[in-house]
């Protein structure tokens, strides 16, 4: 079943597009990386998906009762809240009648065990562990995640490493820890120059294909360039 759908989609800040007619579909239980360089919109992408963010044109359409639940690379916060309270604000916002002690109950898991710990005494990595136990207390069909190892202690990654891989619902992430994303993913989207390539695996398979994909479309352009110069 597909969960979401995007068509199209077109993004600019500036006069250069960041994204140009991408269009992508995220299945029931798919679990994808979203790569490319810095600046090519892949944080912009993922907020669109999320509905966080409108696109310049084209549309997002979920399938009906699908729920997804999103991890900025910074989640908002109220420094004066304790980090039981934050969670519960979060998960309210997200999954309204999941029960309390399961978002206290994740939190527990990713290390943060002080509930009653103001928000504005965290650490960085612990303010987004906290947003990160009610995503993943949530139950949402589609996690979509942006990097969430940052800040993490190798425990915690590797806890979320096998968390993730037993996830029922998809996840739509993106990730600098590649060690992290050929574990858990099975697809990978790439954004360059605007467009959107699919490969259908893991990151190690993604370094296979794109080099395959670059040497054709090298092979192409020259052909392209020899029959130039005799013509």
């Amino acid at each position: 079943m597909i969960l979401v759908n995007a068509d199209k989609i077109n993004k600019s800040y500036t006069e250069k597009p960041l994204l140009r007619d991408v269009s992508l579909s995220i299945h029931e239980g798919e679990k994808i990386g979203l790569i490319g360089v810095n600046g090519t919109g892949k944080s912009t992408l993922l907020r669109i998906v999320a509905g966080v963010e409108e696109p310049d044109s084209g549309k997002i359409v979920y399938t009906n009762g699908v729920r997804a639940a999103y991890l900025p690379q910074h989640p908002q916060y109220d420094a004066d809240l304790t980090a039981g309270q934050q969670a519960e604000k979060y998960m309210a916002q997200i999954a309204p009648d999941a029960p309390d002690f399961a978002c206290r109950s994740m939190m527990t898991k990713l290390g943060i065990r002080d509930f009653e710990a103001r928000m504005g005494d965290l650490s960085g990595g612990q303010r987004k562990r906290v947003a990160m136990a009610a995503i993943l207390a949530s139950g949402a069909e589609l996690l979509i995640l942006d990097e969430p190892t940052n800040h993490m202690d190798n425990d915690v990654i590797a806890w979320l490493e096998d968390f993730l891989v037993k996830y029922k619902g998809a996840v739509f992430m993106i990730t600098h820890d590649r060690y992290f994303l050929d574990r858990v993913t099975k697809k990978i989207f790439e954004i360059d120059g605007g467009g959107l390539y699919v490969y259908e695996g893991n990151y190690d398979y993604y370094l296979e294909a794109k080099a395959a994909r670059e040497d054709m479309e090298l092979a192409s352009e020259r052909k392209r360039a020899a029959l130039y110069k005799k013509e």
